[in-house]
């Protein structure tokens, strides 16, 4: 009985000096999750219709192993466009959205590329044109690429500068055409989610 005794103390001192040593902080092992939410409003500065426009956006979903992002997208004119005389004036209503895809390089640096792609489907509206009767289908097709330099400039908020190419087809409402709805933008990106990278970065030295 007193061996049994013996063994024990020196069992329950020896479990206590380790735990003094290396504190058991949490259940279960620390280690970041391989996915986050996140959501992401959006500014663009381009042409539409020959005529230089801003645009809010609005997307959000998830992004796994810090570098692949699924989500959704929604895209809309911040005020109606004055279309041309020459194609009946009026003003054009434009909202478009979809899925939208991102492959980021090297996100645990502070500054780095990313690489964002939407596709889906828009909506055209024009209110007041002189021409008579507005004919033809006011959705169509869209695919939009971009190119983003992006940085980590807070725990839970990415700030990114670059441009976009919207890339439209199907278009067949009044006299608008694909060329004018299509062309380049200056893309401005924040992205709020709870990314806390450099405590990542920490954990794996």
């Amino acid at each position: 009985m007193k061996t049994f005794l013996i063994i024990a103390l020196i069992l329950f001192g020896s479990i206590n000096l380790s735990a003094q040593i290396n504190p058991l902080e949490h259940l279960f092992r620390d280690k970041p999750r391989d996915w986050e939410l996140y959501i992401n409003p959006t500014f663009e500065y381009g042409q539409i219709d020959l005529v230089r426009t801003k645009i809010g956006g609005l997307g959000g979903g998830l992004i796994i192993n810090k570098k692949v992002s699924f989500g959704l997208v929604y895209n809309s004119l911040f005020k109606n466009l004055l279309l041309p005389a020459a194609n009946g004036g009026g003003k054009l209503q434009m909202r478009w959205g979809g899925l939208h895809l991102e492959y980021t390089v090297a996100p645990l640096q502070i500054i780095h590329l990313t690489f964002p792609f939407s596709a889906g489907i828009g909506q055209l509206k024009i209110a007041g044109n002189t021409n008579g009767p507005i004919t033809g289908n006011p959705n169509f097709y869209f695919a939009e690429p971009g190119f983003m330099i992006e940085s980590n400039i807070w725990s839970y908020a990415k700030l990114g500068i670059g441009t976009i190419y919207r890339y439209t087809r199907n278009i067949n409402y009044d006299n608008i055409t694909p060329a004018e709805l299509k062309g380049f933008a200056a893309m401005v990106s924040l992205k709020f989610g709870n990314f806390r990278y450099s405590h990542h970065r920490k954990m794996f030295r």
